[in-house]
């Protein structure tokens, strides 16, 4: 009745051990169980599928699809002396120097933006994961804290109820300490509200019914942004592909040139036999620059569009390290403040209940002392955790997702 006592399930939230109900396998499989159901998932696939097109069209030792000619001549119409002539042909395009390898790198580059376009979903999907989380944690430890209020209050009403029984506090006292059980009650209610819509969010983000726990001592890391960033190597990734579209499309200013093999039958006339014969012949066709001109033109653009995406993710990330670090001092001074205050209300709610016991003092004074001292409980309790999630976004930001 005169202190406000924290159960197990706030008790771990304060301590970073995730609450029993909470318990999930680990926090990687709640990120890839995210990351299965978001549609930004097909980017990575669409990607890929094209990588694997280029590469399919670079192993080949053609530069195109082949094509089957037949023919056939004769005199019927005319002087029909029996002249007749049959060639059949096919003919086979092929790479033109530097072409063929300008396709493969391009292939690769592909894929690899692939493979760096999955690492940054993950890696902002974790930082949603992450957020909801300490979202849940903050709701959950309102209802914890809601909870035991308002068992402190219903103590504290029983309390007085038997002391205005007899006689020694008035039933305005009574109705008074009522009134704040019934506050205390309302706040529970809402906060229970406030932690189902959460854990509704959850649910639909990720698919679980379940919360994983978190690390519980997550020291904020003291490094640079690294160009092996997630974020930083999918720009450079696509910086790469655009350097090799722009290269592939400077090879194809040329038409790939073709071998003709063919097989010929003919004769001159009907007194003839027929004869048969074989040929090649390859074709070199002259490339034109202005032909790929606007091809050449806009892989241009495209890489300097790319290279300015880097440039921007570069700006952008080291404006939001600032930011969170700023935000991380802030969160640490008031957890400070936050202990200090804490301690205050606890001492004063302390001797107010002692002086309310031994009648000395009267109950409007001991509820006021409660109630501020519920406001820094509870102030404590979010500090606590508005700090650690400080360090976990610092963290995150610079690349990291816990384990």
């Amino acid at each position: 009745m005169r202190k406000f006592f924290l159960k197990p399930l706030l008790l771990a939230t304060l301590l970073g051990a995730a609450p029993p109900a909470f318990a999930a396998p680990n926090l990687d499989e709640a990120i890839q169980a995210a990351v299965q159901r978001h549609p930004l998932l097909q980017q990575a696939a669409a990607e890929r599928a094209l990588g694997k097109g280029y590469r399919q069209q670079a192993d080949s030792w053609l530069g195109g699809d082949p094509s089957a000619s037949l023919s056939y001549y004769s005199d019927q119409i005319g002087s029909d002396e029996g002249y007749r002539e049959m060639e059949a042909g096919v003919s086979l395009p092929l790479w033109m120097p530097g072409q063929r390898d300008a396709r493969q790198n391009l292939a690769r580059a592909i894929g690899e933006q692939a493979d760096a376009s999955t690492a940054l979903l993950r890696w902002q999907v974790a930082g949603e994961v992450l957020e909801l989380i300490w979202s849940l944690r903050l709701v959950a430890s309102d209802e914890e804290l809601a909870d035991a209020q308002w068992a402190s209050a219903r103590q504290l009403e029983k309390a007085v109820e038997r002391r205005v029984e007899a006689g020694e506090l008035a039933r305005a006292d009574l109705l008074m300490v009522q009134q704040d059980t019934l506050s205390r009650e309302v706040e529970h209610e809402n906060s229970r509200m406030a932690l189902e819509s959460a854990m509704a969010t959850w649910q639909a983000y990720t698919g679980l019914n379940e919360v994983p726990s978190l690390p519980v001592d997550q020291s904020p890391l003291e490094k640079a942004l690294h160009i092996s960033h997630p974020r930083l190597q999918r720009e450079q990734r696509r910086v790469a592909q655009m350097t090799a579209r722009r290269d592939d499309s400077r090879r194809q200013r040329q038409s790939a040139p073709e071998m003709t093999l063919y097989a010929k039958r003919d004769r001159g006339s009907a007194q003839d036999s027929f004869g048969n014969s074989l040929g090649a012949e390859i074709s070199l066709p002259f490339g034109s620059k202005y032909s790929t001109a606007p091809q050449v033109a806009e892989s241009e653009a495209a890489l300097a569009q790319a290279r300015m995406g880097l440039a921007s993710a570069k700006r952008s990330l080291e404006l939001k390290r600032v930011q969170t670090h700023q935000e991380l001092k802030r969160s640490k001074k008031a957890l400070a403040l936050a202990k200090r205050q804490n301690q205050l209300a606890d001492t004063r709610m302390t001797m107010n209940q002692r002086a309310f016991d031994l009648g000395e003092s009267d109950l409007f004074l001991l509820l006021q002392a409660r109630s501020q001292a519920a406001a820094a409980a509870r102030n404590l309790t979010r500090s606590h955790i508005e700090y650690r999630r400080a360090v976990s976004r610092h963290n995150h930001l610079l690349g990291e997702i816990p384990q």
